[in-house]
C-alpha cells in the first residue's frame, strides 16, 4: 500500500494542473451530470476547488487548497460567498470548528517536518482572522501528524492532530496561544501493513472515536492527555489487511448503536503495474451495542455498482476504473448517509437497517472528484446536501423526501465506459479480465 505522503504528492500535483482558481467564487452554471437518480437535483454551483466544510449559524466554513471560504447558507438552496481566509496549506480535509474557533492543518512536508496549524477566529463570521501558527511535530523522525485537526473537547479546549503514526494533542485553553502536548499511541493505527491514525470524532455521549489503519478505537478523554481511556476497538476485523481496511478506515460518525465508517482504499502498490484496478473503498456499518465490553462488531457494507461489478458481492470491493473511486467523507442524518465518492459522486444510503444498506439517490457529476457531502444544517426540509469537490468546488444538490422513501435505486455502468482507445491505442493493451477500463502500458514501451 502506498502511503499518505505518495497520495498527497499525486493529488497536489494533478490539482495544480487541473485548477488555478483555487477558492469558490459564486454561482455558476455547469455542465449536466453524468448520471443522476430522478430524485437528486443540482440547484446552485459554485466554482474553485473544495476539501471539506463545517458550520457555525447562517455561514458554512470551506477549507480548500487556497484557504478558507465562507458561504452565508441563510437560503440554503442558493448559498453566496460572503468572505475568505487566504492560507498557504494542504489539505486540511475535514476543517474542524467549536466555539469561535476553527482549526486548518497544513501537511507535514516529510517525516515528522513541516507540519502547521493554524488557529482561526471566527467570531467575526464573514472575516476569518488567523489567531496563533503553531509548528507541529519537529522531530524529524517517524511518520508526523499533521493532516486532520478535531477538537476532542466539548468546552474547545483540547485537539488531536492524525495523520501520522501517534496522535499529537494540543492544548487550546488559550486560543492564541496554543501548545503542543505530545504525542500518544492509537490502537486505531496499529497496523503492521500502515501504521497511520486518519480522523477523530467527538459523539454526544463524549466518547472520542478515532480511525486508520488499525481500524476503529472508542476512546473516552482523561485528566493526563496523552492517556485516554481505550473503550473498545474493531479488532482483527478494522485492521488492515482484512476484507474491511484495506487501507485505512477513513472517518466516522455514530448513530445511536451504529458507528458509520467509510473506508478509504486509494492506490494498491502491490500490483503490477502499481494503482492499476485494484484498492478502492465502501461504505461500512458497525455494531457498537457492546461498547461497554469493548465490543465493536462488523455489520453491513455498501460499495458502488462499479466497485462492485467483478467482485461477486465480496465484502472487499476492487473498483476497476481509476484510482479515485473510494469512498470519502459523509454526512450522516435521520438514517441516512450523502456519502462523498470521489469520481463517482455522492450516494445516498439508506443505512436504517445497518445490515441491509441501500442506495436511494445519487449524482455522478461530469468532470468531478467528490471529497465530501455535507447536510445543510439551514434547510428546514432536511433535503439539501452541499458537495465539496476537488475539481469543481461546490454544487448544492436537493434529494426529495431528505432520501427517506426507501426505494431502491441504482446507477448506471455507462456503455461507452467499456470502449476502446484511440490516440493511446500505440502505447496501451487491454486488461485481461476490465479490458481498455483498466488501460495497461505495452510491455517494453518506452511511453513517457
Amino acid at each position: 500500500m502506498t502511503n499518505l505522503g505518495a497520495r498527497l504528492k499525486i493529488m497536489l500535483s494533478l490539482l495544480l494542473a487541473l485548477a488555478a482558481v483555487a477558492v469558490p467564487g459564486g454561482n455558476a452554471v455547469v455542465e449536466p451530470p453524468l448520471s443522476a437518480s430522478s430524485n437528486v437535483h443540482l440547484l446552485a454551483h459554485i466554482p474553485g476547488t473544495a476539501a471539506g466544510m463545517n458550520f457555525k449559524d447562517h455561514y458554512a466554513y470551506v477549507s480548500g487548497w487556497g484557504g478558507i471560504t465562507v458561504l452565508d447558507i441563510a437560503k440554503p438552496d442558493a448559498p453566496q460567498v460572503a468572505g475568505a481566509l487566504p492560507l498557504p496549506h494542504f489539505e486540511n480535509e475535514d476543517v474542524d470548528l467549536c466555539g469561535d474557533t476553527l482549526l486548518v492543518v497544513n501537511d507535514r512536508e516529510a517525516k515528522d517536518l513541516g507540519s502547521i496549524m493554524y488557529v482561526i477566529s471566527i467570531a467575526n463570521r464573514t472575516h476569518p482572522a488567523v489567531l496563533a501558527i503553531l509548528p507541529l511535530g519537529l522531530t524529524g523522525s517517524g511518520r508526523g501528524s499533521g493532516h486532520i485537526a478535531n477538537f476532542v473537547k466539548a468546552d474547545c479546549t483540547e485537539a488531536w492532530v492524525d495523520g501520522g503514526d501517534h496522535v499529537e494533542v494540543v492544548d487550546l485553553t488559550l486560543p492564541s496561544a496554543p501548545r503542543s502536548l505530545g504525542k500518544f499511541e492509537s490502537a486505531a493505527s496499529l497496523s503492521d501493513a500502515f501504521k497511520v491514525s486518519h480522523d477523530t470524532e467527538l459523539d454526544s455521549t463524549g466518547t472520542v472515536w478515532n480511525v486508520g489503519g488499525g481500524g476503529a478505537a472508542a476512546y473516552r478523554v482523561t485528566a493526563d492527555p496523552l492517556s485516554p481511556d481505550l473503550l473498545g476497538t474493531t479488532g482483527a476485523a478494522g485492521r488492515n489487511p482484512s476484507p474491511y481496511n484495506d487501507f485505512i478506515l477513513h472517518n466516522s460518525q455514530r448513530r445511536g448503536k451504529t458507528l458509520l465508517v467509510t473506508e478509504e482504499d486509494y492506490i494498491d502498490t502491490d500490483e503490477v503495474p502499481p494503482g492499476g484496478c485494484r484498492g478502492q473503498g465502501k461504505f461500512e456499518t458497525w455494531d457498537v451495542s457492546g461498547l461497554n465490553k469493548g465490543a465493536i462488531a462488523p455489520l453491513g457494507t455498501w460499495e458502488t455498482e462499479l466497485n462492485g461489478m467483478f467482485t461477486g458481492g465480496a465484502v472487499d470491493s476492487k473498483a476497476p476504473v481509476t484510482v479515485n473511486c473510494s469512498s470519502h467523507w459523509f454526512d450522516a442524518k435521520d438514517g441516512i448517509a450523502a456519502v462523498g465518492w470521489y469520481e463517482q459522486g455522492v450516494r445516498f444510503l439508506d443505512y436504517r437497517t445497518p445490515t441491509a444498506i441501500t442506495q436511494v439517490g445519487y449524482y455522478i457529476p461530469a468532470n468531478g472528484s467528490t471529497w465530501a457531502a455535507y447536510w445543510s444544517p439551514t434547510d428546514p426540509n432536511g433535503e439539501i446536501v452541499y458537495t465539496a469537490d476537488a475539481y469543481r468546488g461546490v454544487d448544492v444538490l436537493r434529494i426529495d423526501g431528505a432520501g427517506r422513501t426507501g426505494k431502491k435505486v441504482k446507477a448506471p455502468v455507462r456503455s461507452e465506459w467499456f470502449g476502446g482507445p484511440a490516440a493511446d491505442a500505440a502505447s496501451f493493451q487491454t486488461s485481461r479480465t476490465f479490458g481498455f477500463m483498466c488501460p495497461l502500458l505495452k510491455p517494453d514501451l518506452d511511453t513517457p
